[in-house]
C-alpha cells in the first residue's frame, strides 16, 4: 500500500492529475447516472414547479428549490457546498461544487434560486469549497491546487477565478478548511498528506506557511481559542489516520498556533472505528460530533454519530452516540446554535436536537434519496446551515442543489388519506397544525383546496380540538377525480402545503359513495396471465420481490407478498433488468361490463435514472387497454421518457373504462403492460400489481336532509344554495327530490337549521 502511495506522489510530483480521494475510496463503487428532471421552485413561474416532490419524504423541512445537475451544465456528479453572505447588500449564496467545477447561485429569495456563475475546474467526483472575506476557496482530488474565486461582485453576477495555487506536493486535496479568525488555510488529504497550512493575509496568494505530514487528514475543523483556559490557542480537530485514513482511524487534536512546530495534544480511537470522516464542534466547544463514513456498511448496524467530550484538549473521552434511527451512511454534519445537521447519503439531511448535548434527538429530516435507506454513497453529500436568514443548502451526488427553510409550522395529515369522496359531501379530512420554530399559525390560512373538472375551490378548515383542524369536501360530481390539498401559512408569510410541493403536486382522489370489486389480482397466484416478447433477457415473472438494489422493487405493492416484475433474479450479479428488446405481460380476459366499471393497478417503472448503466431516460414504459380479447389495443398510458413515473416507486393508476378513448363496457376487457430496453443499453426495470376492475356507486342521499353542501351543517350556505338555484329541475338544492327546486326547499333547509344529527 505504502509503494502505491509513494507511486501517485511521484506522478503528481511531475504534474499528472490523480483523481483519488483516498486508496481503495468506496464512492466509486456506488455511482449512478445523474437524475433527469426539470428544476423546482417554490415561487418562480408555473413551468418552475413542475417537478414531481411526492417521493420526498420529509419532516419539519420545507423544500424551496431544487436544481438538478443539468441546471449546472453537463456534471455526472455533484459534492460538496458552503454559502456565503455579502456584506455590502445582505444577500445570500450558495455555492455547490460538482464533476466540472463550482457553481454560485443566489438565495437569497430562497424559493427562487438563480444561478450566477459557473466556472469550470478539475474534474473530479471530489471537490471542497471555504469562504473568507469576500472571496472562496475550491480543491479537489482532481488537482490544480487551489483555486481562488473573487467574490466582492458577487451581488452584480460577477465571479471572478483570480489565481490558482498549485505548490507543496501533490496538486490534489481532499478538503479544504479556514479558520476565519486567525486567517489560515488548510489543505486536507490529497495522496497521504495530513495538513498543509497557507496564510491569507493575500486573500488571492495564499502563501505556504507550514505542514503536519504525520497522518493522513481527511477532514479537520480549525478554530481559534478566544476564551477560557486555551484563548489565543489556535486548535486543529482532525479525522484521519495512518494508510490514507483506513489504519488508526480516528480524531487527533493539534495545537497550530505556531505553524512551525504543531503541537500534537492527542489522538483517539473511538468505539468500533472503520473510517474517521468529518465532525464539528459543538458551539461551547465541550462536544466533538464525529461521523465515521465506513461503519454502517461494514456492520450493517444504524446510522451512528459519535460524541467526544473534548473540553480536555489533551484527554478527549467518548461519552456516547446518537442514531436516526436509519441503516444510511453519515458523511457531514455541522452544529447551529443547538442543531446538528447532517448529510446522510440514502437518508438525506437530518436534523437533531442538542440540548441534551450527548443525547442529540432527531427533530426534522428530508430524504433525498427515498428509494431506501441502505449503506451506500448516493444520495445527500453536504449541508450547509449558516445562514442569518434560517436559509438551508444542501448538495446531493445525484440530484444537485437543494434550498429549504426549516419549517415554523409543523403539518400531518391525522389518519390515511381517504380512499373515496363521498358524492354526498361531508367526507373529512383532519391535520395536526402548530407553530414551531418560533413561528405563529395564521388560522384564517388554513384551507382545503380542491379542483373538479377544471374548477377550483375552497373550505375553512376549523379547530376540533388542540392543534387538530378539520375540513369537509362539500357535494360533488360523482365518477370524477378530485385533486386536493391541505395549506397552511404562518404570521411571517412562511406556507406549507400537505402534499409537499402542491400545487403543482396534489392528492387525486375519486368521487364515489362505495364500489363494487368485479376483478381483484394481488398476485399471490396466476388469474391467467402471459407473458411474450423479444427480450434476450429480463421477461416478466411473479415473484417475492428479490431487489438487487438497481432501482429495482424492494416489496410488492399491495403488501400481499408478490407483484408481476421483470426478470426479479439475483442471478449474474443480480443482472435483474429487461435487456435486448421488449418484454409484455397480457392480462386475462376482464368483465369491464358494467357501465360504471373502474380499472386500477400499482405499477414500477425505472429507466435507469438513478441506476448503474449507460443511457438513462432513453425507453418508454407502455399500458394499454382493449375490448376485444386483444384482437385490437389503445395506448392507456405512456411513462417516459422521462418526468414523473420513471424513477421507481409503486404508483397507482385508475380510469373509468366507459372514458378511455377507443373503449367500451365490455366483457372482453384486457391489459398489457410492455417494458423495452430499445435503444443503447440501460437498466429498465418494472413491476405490476394490486390489478383491480370495480364499479362506481353514487348515492347521493345528503347525510342530514337540508345539508346541500354536505358539511355536516345546515347553515346559511344552504340557504343560498336554494335561492341561487331557485326553479332549477337539476340542482342539489331540489332537497325533497320533487324535480324543481321551490319553496318546499327552503321550508326544509330553515327546519333543520343547526349540525347534523344535533351534533
Amino acid at each position: 500500500m505504502k509503494t502505491q502511495l509513494v507511486a501517485l506522489a511521484a506522478l503528481s510530483g511531475l504534474g499528472l492529475s490523480i483523481a483519488l480521494a483516498h486508496i481503495d475510496d468506496p464512492k466509486e463503487q456506488d455511482r449512478v447516472p445523474r437524475f433527469e428532471g426539470p428544476a423546482y421552485r417554490a415561487n418562480g413561474t408555473a413551468q418552475d414547479k413542475t417537478a414531481d416532490l411526492r417521493g420526498f419524504p420529509s419532516s419539519n423541512l420545507t423544500l424551496m428549490s431544487w436544481l438538478p445537475l443539468s441546471e449546472f451544465g453537463n456534471p455526472s456528479t455533484g459534492n460538496d457546498c458552503w454559502g456565503y453572505t455579502s456584506p455590502q447588500s445582505g444577500r445570500e449564496y450558495a455555492i455547490i461544487g460538482h464533476s466540472d467545477g463550482t457553481a454560485f447561485v443566489e438565495v437569497t429569495d430562497p424559493g427562487n434560486a438563480q444561478i450566477v456563475a459557473n466556472i469550470s475546474g478539475p474534474n473530479s467526483l471530489w471537490r471542497d469549497i471555504k469562504v473568507y472575506d469576500g472571496y472562496a476557496y475550491a480543491v479537489s482530488e482532481g488537482g490544480s491546487g487551489i483555486q481562488v474565486f473573487r467574490l466582492t461582485s458577487i451581488d452584480f453576477g460577477n465571479v471572478d477565478l483570480v489565481n490558482t495555487v498549485d505548490d507543496q506536493g501533490t496538486s490534489a486535496s481532499h478538503n479544504v478548511v479556514i479558520d476565519t479568525v486567525s486567517g489560515f488555510l488548510y489543505r486536507a488529504g490529497g495522496g497521504d498528506n495530513g495538513l498543509r497550512i497557507y496564510s491569507l493575509a493575500d486573500k488571492t496568494n495564499p502563501t505556504y506557511v507550514g505542514s503536519w505530514p504525520s497522518r493522513y487528514v481527511h477532514d479537520a475543523q480549525v478554530v481559534t481559542y478566544t476564551e477560557g483556559p486555551y484563548a489565543g490557542m489556535q486548535v486543529a480537530f482532525c479525522c484521519g489516520g495512518f494508510n490514507g485514513g483506513f489504519s488508526e482511524t480516528g480524531l487527533c487534536i493539534l495545537d497550530v498556533t505556531n505553524k512551525t512546530n504543531i503541537q500534537q495534544l492527542a489522538c483517539l480511537q473511538y468505539s468500533n472505528p472503520n473510517y474517521s470522516h468529518q465532525g464539528w464542534l459543538s458551539e461551547d466547544r465541550q462536544y466533538f460530533y464525529l461521523n465515521d463514513e465506513l461503519d454502517e456498511q461494514n456492520t450493517g448496524g444504524l446510522t451512528t454519530t459519535r460524541v467526544i467530550d473534548v473540553s480536555n484538549l489533551s484527554n478527549p473521552v467518548q461519552v456516547s452516540t446518537f442514531t436516526s434511527g436509519s441503516t444510511s451512511i453519515d458523511h457531514n454534519l455541522y452544529v447551529k446554535g443547538n442543531l446538528i445537521y447532517e448529510a446522510n447519503y440514502r437518508s438525506g439531511l437530518r436534523i437533531f436536537d442538542a440540548t441534551n448535548p450527548t443525547s442529540p434527538t432527531q427533530v426534522a429530516y428530508f430524504d433525498t434519496w427515498p428509494d431506501d435507506d441502505g449503506a451506500s454513497f448516493n444520495g445527500l453529500w453536504n449541508v450547509y446551515p449558516f445562514f442569518e436568514s434560517g436559509t438551508i443548502i444542501g448538495s446531493d451526488l445525484e440530484r444537485g442543489l437543494f434550498v429549504w427553510q426549516g419549517s415554523q409550522i409543523s403539518m400531518s395529515l391525522v389518519g390515511d388519506v381517504p380512499e373515496l369522496i363521498d358524492p354526498a359531501g361531508g367526507t373529512e379530512v383532519r391535520v395536526n397544525v402548530a407553530g414551531v420554530n418560533g413561528g405563529s399559525i395564521d388560522e384564517s390560512s388554513l384551507k382545503l383546496i380542491y379542483s373538479v373538472s377544471g374548477t377550483s375551490s375552497s373550505a375553512d378548515m376549523e379547530l376540533e380540538s388542540g392543534n387538530t383542524y378539520r375540513a369537509a369536501f362539500p357535494s360533488l360530481p360523482c365518477t370524477e377525480t378530485a385533486s386536493w390539498y391541505l395549506t397552511a401559512s404562518s404570521t411571517s408569510g412562511q406556507t406549507v402545503t400537505i402534499p409537499a410541493g402542491a400545487p403543482s403536486t396534489t392528492y387525486d382522489t375519486f368521487i364515489a359513495s362505495g364500489t363494487s370489486v368485479y376483478f381483484e389480482d394481488n398476485s399471490e397466484t396466476d388469474t391467467g396471465w402471459s407473458v411474450s416478447g423479444d427480450a434476450t433477457d429480463g421477461q416478466w415473472n411473479r415473484g417475492v420481490p428479490v431487489n438487487c438494489a438497481r432501482c429495482d422493487p424492494s416489496i410488492d405493492a399491495d403488501g400481499s407478498g408478490q407483484s408481476w416484475l421483470t426478470d426479479n433474479s439475483s442471478a449474474n450479479g443480480c443482472n435483474s433488468d429487461v435487456d435486448g428488446g421488449s418484454t409484455i405481460l397480457t392480462s386475462p380476459i376482464l368483465d369491464a361490463s358494467d357501465a360504471s366499471s373502474v380499472v386500477s393497478y400499482q405499477r414500477w417503472y425505472n429507466n435507469g435514472n438513478t441506476c448503474n448503466g449507460g443511457d438513462p431516460q432513453n425507453d418508454i414504459f407502455l399500458v394499454e387497454a382493449s375490448d376485444n380479447g386483444g384482437a385490437s389495443w389503445v395506448d392507456l398510458e405512456l411513462i417516459g421518457p422521462s418526468g414523473p413515473g420513471t424513477s421507481g416507486g409503486w404508483v397507482e393508476a385508475s380510469f373509468i373504462v366507459s372514458d378511455i378513448p377507443g373503449i367500451s363496457n365490455t366483457n372482453q376487457f384486457r391489459l398489457r403492460f410492455t417494458a423495452s430496453d430499445l435503444n443503447d443499453g440501460s437498466v429498465i426495470e418494472a413491476g405490476v400489481d394490486g390489478v383491480l376492475i370495480s364499479g362506481i356507486e353514487c348515492d347521493k342521499t345528503p347525510l342530514c336532509e337540508g345539508d346541500i353542501d354536505g358539511n355536516l351543517e345546515v347553515n346559511v350556505n344552504d340557504l343560498l344554495s336554494v335561492i341561487g338555484d331557485w326553479g332549477s329541475n337539476s340542482s342539489p338544492a331540489d332537497v325533497d327530490g320533487s324535480g324543481t327546486v321551490d319553496v318546499a326547499d327552503l321550508l326544509i333547509v330553515i327546519g333543520a337549521w343547526g349540525p347534523c344529527n344535533g351534533g
